[in-house]
């Protein structure tokens, strides 16, 4: 089915269509939009009664079961010219829309996640809209890149280009357009939120897009996914060079010994670090003390405090021209970085992250059948020096120049959490050369730091699960989100704009923590 399908009957139905009836959820009633370089290809629309799912916003744990009713459409296009096939998701709200749209994204190597984060959104009373950039998009197909090659040793580069930036800048037209041909009306207000990879999307709309949305949400963005991602690989290779694979329990002791260590550093015991730059523990100091492995007593090992420590360094060529940050000592190093198995008999060997060496892979070697065992050093930076020359145009979401985003109005909030086990702690220095470009940034782009909080949830610090109504509060009652509030069981504290950092005030009058937002040279 293509263009002139859609056209038939649209413009007498669109006119007439009220939000909720029946006939207006048909393929006849939309229009498609036009943008350059793009043919549409067909529609479905159905209606949707009772639909039922477990769901949450991006970078919460705010989860819930969800009923709804809605509209499901889906558009289908491509690029004149390309050999690509794009699946648009809109739901409409068959009842109670609050005139609002919202655009989700996805995470990994998945462009959106369907259901389980559309669902809720829809169950607010939002257009809810998502893309699949050309390719499977699902929670189950984020680590996977079998889409990124046309053929051994050849990039497919209109995915690569579609899941990089372009069908971003498509999705808010198609999705508006929709939404005005189903409700005879425009959304009052839009918005995108994502974390990781759906960070990445976020800050990349900003940067590149900036006038399709008036709030955006980036939580714990990739912002040079191409930098940080193949550079994960850096603890299997130090593995490798010294033939050392500690347990995971020896692992998680060094992170357990580095919190007990810095845990007071900011006045308050309570397991989180709230300030890992002034943290100089090294896992090499302790080294020899006991801990417990599956019942059986162990002692931290010399060469399982050089893996270790060469994740919270970070890998740097012995020339210095190529380099990655590490991860905070707080994080939890036995999820993406430092991935080993063990026999019963204690012997261990390295397993593999799919997210991280597929990468390499993939996107450098372009060869499926590639396996980093055996890599030299000098071959593991080369591999980070192509990523880096090759993908930052495509994929890194880093321009410091939010000029544009400011011009057309918008919003941004983004906060990645400290203890972050897969994105090193970069945002902070990204933030500080966007600042140092625009010094009224805050105005409209203010970033934020979650003591204690893993990537996108979980950890021993509080969340931030309301950050997304109060983006919506600053867009449209102008109210600035001085802090974010984060919430963990009974207790709550601030998160403080960036470069501001949570200090420990003492305890209030019924004896929980007091906090408040202090300069970063006078905080602690």
């Amino acid at each position: 089915m293509r263009l002139s399908t859609f056209t038939a009957a649209a413009a007498a139905l669109a006119a007439t269509a009220t939000y909720g009836a029946s006939s207006a959820c048909s393929p006849d009633t939309f229009t498609p939009p036009s943008i350059l370089g793009v043919e549409f290809i067909g529609i479905t629309a159905n209606e949707e009664h009772s639909f039922t799912r477990v769901s949450l916003p991006p970078g919460t744990l705010d989860g819930a079961t969800y009923t709804v009713d809605f509209c499901n459409i889906t558009a289908t296009y491509t690029h004149r010219g390309w050999n690509d096939t794009i699946n648009v998701n809109v739901w409409l709200p068959l009842k109670g829309w609050n005139e609002r749209l919202w655009a989700l994204g996805g995470g990994g190597y998945s462009s959106s996640f369907g259901s389980l984060y559309l669902t809720q959104a829809v169950g607010k009373g939002y257009v809810a809209i998502a893309t699949d950039s050309g390719h499977s998009a699902s929670l189950q197909t984020a680590e996977s890149l079998d889409w990124a090659l046309s053929s051994p040793g050849n990039l497919d580069l209109e995915l690569v280009e579609d899941w990089g930036y372009r069908a971003f800048g498509e999705l808010a037209t198609i999705g508006k357009n929709i939404t005005e041909d189903f409700y005879a009306q425009l959304p009052t207000y839009s918005y995108f939120s994502g974390c990781s990879g759906g960070g990445r999307q976020a800050m990349m709309i900003a940067q590149r897009f900036p006038a399709d949305y008036d709030g955006i949400l980036a939580v714990a963005p990739a912002v040079n996914i191409q930098k940080f991602l193949p550079a994960a690989y850096w603890a299997q290779q130090v593995m490798g060079d010294h033939g050392v694979y500690p347990s995971p329990c020896e692992v998680d002791a060094f992170t357990a010994e580095a919190v007990s260590a810095c845990d007071g550093l900011d006045g308050l015991v309570d397991g989180i670090v709230s300030t890992p730059s002034l943290c100089n523990f090294t896992a090499h100091s302790v080294v020899g003390k006991e801990f417990t492995c599956n019942g059986t007593t162990c002692r931290l090992s010399p060469a399982g405090a050089t893996v270790v420590q060469a994740v919270w360094t970070g890998p740097s060529s012995p020339s210095g021209d190529i380099s990655s940050p590490g991860l905070s000592l707080d994080a939890s190093l036995t999820t993406t970085y430092i991935l080993t198995t063990c026999l019963s008999n204690g012997t261990c060997s390295a397993s593999n992250s799919d997210l991280v060496s597929s990468w390499i892979g993939t996107f450098v070697a372009k060869d499926p059948s590639f396996t980093l065992s055996g890599t030299t050093d000098e071959e593991f930076f080369d591999y980070l020096r192509i990523s880096q020359r090759d993908f930052a145009s495509s994929f890194a979401a880093a321009d410091d120049d939010f000029s544009a985003f400011r011009k057309a109005g918008g919003r941004l909030l983004s906060w990645q959490g400290l203890a972050d086990e897969t994105i090193p702690k970069v945002n902070s220095e990204y933030y500080d050369k966007v600042l140092h470009v625009d010094p009224q940034v805050q105005d409209y782009y203010r970033f934020f730091e979650a003591p204690g909080v893993g990537h996108c949830e979980g950890g021993a610090g509080p969340l931030p699960n309301g950050a997304f109504d109060q983006l919506i509060a600053w867009v449209e009652n102008s109210t600035v989100p001085e802090v974010l509030h984060a919430g963990s069981g009974n207790s709550s504290r601030p998160l403080c704009p960036y470069p501001s950092v949570q200090t420990f005030t003492g305890h209030t009058l019924s004896g929980g923590p007091s906090f408040k937002c202090m300069p970063a040279s006078i905080g602690l």
